[in-house]
């Protein structure tokens, strides 16, 4: 495994917001090239907002990128029976992208995202405490996956790393099938693609 941790990439939310930022997508597509030289059969993205510029990137690297957003909406359909609708927490960046309602919209999925307030007070929980290094509140992000079900939604995706981090912290996806952490799914079919067996 070769890990490569540039954390000088420009924020891939503020380029999606504003094209006036510094763009990540040169740091990127050179970062990429790199793992292609040192050998590696796939390369990973472990950040859903970086999936903006996936077809850049797999445009200028030989080998396969697994992508995050297309594996999970995968994972989502084979273990949710019955799915129809999907709620997708990540950053606004993710969302105004909307590349998860692209991938589901291929399968017949139908995407929701949080009403203007939970969606406020998601971006707190991402920027404002888990990334500041803070105590989550839980109470209110369960409120949020709450609502998600409430709307109608089979399953909810924790499409953000951060989020991750709450999952890992408060074994989210473990208790409740129906949450779906991405960077999870990843991580397991990285495993397999390499042919290696998932210790559960």
């Amino acid at each position: 495994m070769v890990i490569l941790n540039h954390g000088a990439i420009p924020d891939r939310t503020d380029y999606i917001l504003d094209h006036s930022k510094p763009n990540p997508l040169p740091v990127m597509i050179a970062d990429a090239k790199k793992l292609q030289a040192a050998g590696c059969d796939y390369i990973v993205i472990p950040c859903n907002t970086a999936h903006y510029f996936y077809d850049e990137i797999q445009k200028n690297v030989d080998i396969p990128i697994i992508n995050i957003i297309e594996e999970t909406v995968k994972y989502a359909i084979k273990t949710v029976p019955g799915l129809k609708t999907l709620g997708i927490l990540a950053t606004e960046g993710t969302i105004k992208s909307g590349a998860y309602e692209r991938v589901a919209d291929k399968y017949s999925i139908e995407c929701k995202l949080p009403d203007d307030e939970d969606k406020k007070s998601l971006m707190n929980i991402i920027y404002g405490e888990v990334k500041a290094g803070e105590k989550v509140d839980i109470f209110e992000f369960m409120r949020i996956i709450g609502n998600m079900k409430k709307q109608g939604c089979d399953a909810v995706i924790l499409g953000c790393t951060e989020l991750s981090i709450i999952d890992k912290d408060f074994s989210l996806s473990k208790k409740d099938s129906k949450i779906i952490d991405s960077m999870e799914v990843l991580a397991r079919r990285s495993i397999e693609l390499c042919g290696k067996k998932i210790k559960e």
